[in-house]
């Protein structure tokens, strides 16, 4: 059984602790000594120290303890809540006690010191409490859903600050972050163990975690993921956050720092963080965990997604944008290929042709496969998402760089399927020609989404991989050839129809995009107001007729609805299709026989009743 030489306690320790303490620990066994602050009792080398005191009074025996190597043992004091939680002290004197009376012996640990005051848990830099407040579980759906709403007023008082941070290596950052966490590991922690899986007291390392949201948005995700989606995850943590693991670390700022050490507030320009290996001889507490490899040695420096030295400038004159505004590698890359994109090359003409008599063939053959590869080959998307970025940007170069090019694509396509359709013998109407005659406000809804996945899939190159899938959605050079197939027929009604549905896929994909982007922030929208409302205005014209179109699709289905399964005599109504054309109601139809007979001599009788039915139902 471990014995103590001395029992240090607070002189206010209240009377049941006493009596537990003096149970275990009498006057003939150790020595008892009331802490008093700023009077370290000189006690020898080498010698059993027990504790039973709050946290700043900890501060100074742990430094006294390190100096002249002390054995320590920690009881749960309360007012000991982070050295308990640092030491993994169980908050039960009771098994506190049989912890220590049970141990083999003291083991070294490291020591965390900020500017050489000893850290037991964290260190809180800036608004660090105030934005972790959403992690965590433990709350019902109500009082989560309550706790989303009360951060989320919150994150106006969140402004970034500039720091600089340097570690041993001379690995120098400069950054705006909301705030900084610092602590020695994370197993413990209740603030980092989500995240810091390899972590130990006795790797020589301490943890900063560098909390920098860019955008309330950003913020209001994170506070949406933390407290409701994923309350009791044990994995999440904020993409914005940065991750540095060092065993030295210097963090100054231009302005006064507010930090909190244990639960003790104060101020500092620079704060000087150290872990001292092996640098206190502890009984740990149940709950630490002195067999993890926390990769001793390893340096971790991940801040690629932290603020970079510009975007810091413009963080901290002001506060928390609402939208994240994107980063000068983002505009500098995304540039090269929207440019690239928006000029008129002989690839581009080429794939123009191609796909056009692709999706020629497709349409005559009625094919939908071979359609879709036209879809996939047509080049079309490149320079209607740069001209999307010109608008957004009102970046004149690129915008007419980028009608240009699409003024030579629609011209070509159009003129190619003029040719093709005035050359074969073909003149019927496809059933995927007739598809692309009506388009309505579904269409428009279509090449909204489909201008908003291009723009996100061009400002995110992760993903680039689906712009095939927006290609396909979107489908611009089909509706050209069908255009183009209606000047070679010389069908008026054919190209109106078919040009109206590219018009709708145009200025739906123009719009998204360029609102996209400025929400991906590329260009504040104060940029691009002028760019967005004629974009609008054309949305809004071409909404006349498409409104149109969809109130006729509707008044279609309710019409088909109605007939769909009517029974008359020896036939059932089934596959209705229904429309108005030229002031009439058309209605096609198949007439099913129940069964394998041959229809009756009175059938001619039941067609006309089919019809007057029909009449009847739709009211003319």
């Amino acid at each position: 059984m471990t014995v103590a030489n001395f029992l240090i306690i607070e002189t206010d320790s209240d009377k049941g602790s006493l009596d537990r303490l003096t149970d275990e620990f009498s006057a003939s066994d150790c020595t008892w000594i009331y802490f008093t602050p700023g009077e370290i009792p000189d006690l020898p080398a080498d010698s059993t120290v027990v504790t039973y005191l709050s946290d700043a009074s900890m501060a100074e025996v742990v430094t006294a303890a390190a100096e002249r190597k002390w054995h320590l043992a920690v009881m749960p004091h309360p007012s000991s809540r982070n050295t308990r939680i640092g030491f993994g002290i169980s908050r039960h004197l009771e098994e506190a006690i049989e912890d220590f009376r049970s141990a083999e012996g003291p083991r070294s640990v490291d020591l965390l010191r900020c500017n050489d005051r000893p850290v037991f848990n964290t260190v809180l830099i800036g608004d660090a409490a105030g934005l972790l407040l959403g992690i965590g579980g433990g709350l019902g759906w109500r009082e989560r859903v309550s706790q989303f709403f009360v951060e989320s007023r919150k994150i106006g008082s969140h402004p970034p600050a500039p720091y600089d941070i340097e570690t041993l290596k001379n690995k120098k950052l400069s950054t705006a972050a909301v705030g900084i966490v610092v602590v020695e590991h994370g197993s413990n922690s209740l603030l980092s163990r989500q995240i810091l899986e390899q972590s130990s007291i006795q790797d020589g390392m301490l943890h900063a975690l560098v909390l920098a949201p860019q955008s309330w948005l950003e913020m209001l995700v994170f506070y949406f993921e933390s407290i409701i989606l994923h309350p009791t995850s044990s994995t999440r943590w904020p993409k914005f956050a940065g991750h540095i693991k060092a065993s030295e670390l210097v963090i100054s700022s231009p302005r006064e720092i507010p930090y909190v050490i244990d639960g003790d507030s104060a101020t500092s320009s620079e704060l000087k963080f150290a872990v001292t290996t092996d640098g206190l001889s502890l009984y740990p507490g149940r709950h630490l965990d002195l067999e993890r490899d926390g990769g001793q040695g390893k340096e971790i420096y991940r801040v690629q997604s932290l603020p970079s030295p510009e975007a810091r400038r413009e963080l901290i004159l002001k506060p928390l944008p609402y939208l994240r505004h994107a980063a000068t590698d983002d505009f500098k890359e995304l540039f090269l290929i929207l440019r690239e994109n928006a000029r008129l090359s002989s690839s581009f003409l080429t794939l123009m042709v191609l796909s056009t008599l692709l999706a020629a063939c497709g349409l005559f053959a009625n094919s939908s496969p071979v359609i879709i590869g036209a879809m996939i080959l047509a080049p079309l998307m490149g320079p209607i998402v740069s001209l999307s970025m010109g608008i957004c940007r009102q970046d004149e170069s690129l915008i007419l760089r980028s009608l240009r090019t699409i003024g030579w694509g629609v011209l070509l396509s159009i003129t190619c399927a003029a040719l093709a359709a005035g050359l074969l013998p073909l003149q019927s109407i496809t059933d995927e020609i007739a598809a692309r005659l009506s388009p309505n406000l579904l269409d428009l809804g279509v090449a909204i989404l489909s201008g908003i996945a291009a723009a996100y899939a061009h400002a995110r190159q992760e993903i680039a991989r689906s712009l095939a899938g927006v290609a396909i959605a979107v489908a611009l050079v089909p509706p050209l050839v069908v255009a183009g197939i209606g000047v070679g027929w010389f069908n008026g009604g054919l190209f109106i129809g078919a040009f109206l549905l590219f018009l709708t896929n145009l200025v739906g994909i123009l719009f998204a995009a360029t609102i996209t982007f400025s929400l991906l922030g590329f260009s504040p929208l104060t940029r691009a107001r002028r760019g967005l409302l004629i974009s609008l205005v054309f949305v809004a014209v071409v909404s006349v007729p498409l409104t149109f179109s969809f109130t006729q699709l509707v008044d279609s289905q309710r019409m088909a609805r109605k007939i769909e399964g009517l029974q008359v005599g020896e036939f059932v109504v089934r596959d209705v299709v229904a429309r108005r054309q030229a002031g009439r109601k058309v209605v096609r139809c198949h007439l099913i026989l129940p069964g394998p007979s041959e229809p009756t001599p009175n059938a001619t009788g039941d067609f006309q009743q089919v019809y007057q039915e029909i009449r009847t139902l739709l009211g003319e």
